[in-house]
């Protein structure tokens, strides 16, 4: 069960949550696509580059993708049983926020897309360290 302070967190909309559904091709978004981004970024399935401010969905890093999941899913199942708005909004109906959580995370990208267009491809990388290599 969610305290106060972590119910408040999560129906506070921040410019991120914001930010991040239009990056994932949300134009006009629904109280319930802010609310499936909200969780996913705070149990931290979603995470947001601090360079770019682009929402990308995380790696399994050491198995806290997995714990960040479940987490999730947890913290939706709770909320629609427990907390009105979602309640309301979901019409008491958890599999609804569970399914949209899904979506929205199988949405994301596997990491930053700035990030990922800045970085040089592995072959070329591996190209360029071998012509270096020959001149010497």
């Amino acid at each position: 069960m969610l305290s106060a302070a972590a119910h408040e967190r999560q129906n506070h909309r921040t410019q991120g949550q914001v930010d991040a559904a239009a990056q994932l091709g949300v134009t006009e978004m629904s109280k319930k696509e802010e609310m499936a981004i909200a969780i996913a970024l705070q149990t931290q399935v979603l995470k947001t580059c601090p360079i770019h401010n682009q929402v990308y969905c995380c790696g399994d890093e050491d198995g806290g993708d997995d714990e960040n999941m479940a987490r999730a899913f947890g913290v939706a199942v709770d909320l629609v049983r427990q907390h009105e708005p979602y309640a309301e909004v979901f019409h008491h109906d958890a599999h609804e926020l569970t399914d949209l959580l899904s979506y929205t995370i199988g949405a994301a990208p596997l990491c930053c897309p700035d990030c990922m267009k800045s970085r040089e491809p592995a072959a070329r990388r591996t190209e360029l360290r071998e012509l270096a290599a020959a001149a010497r």
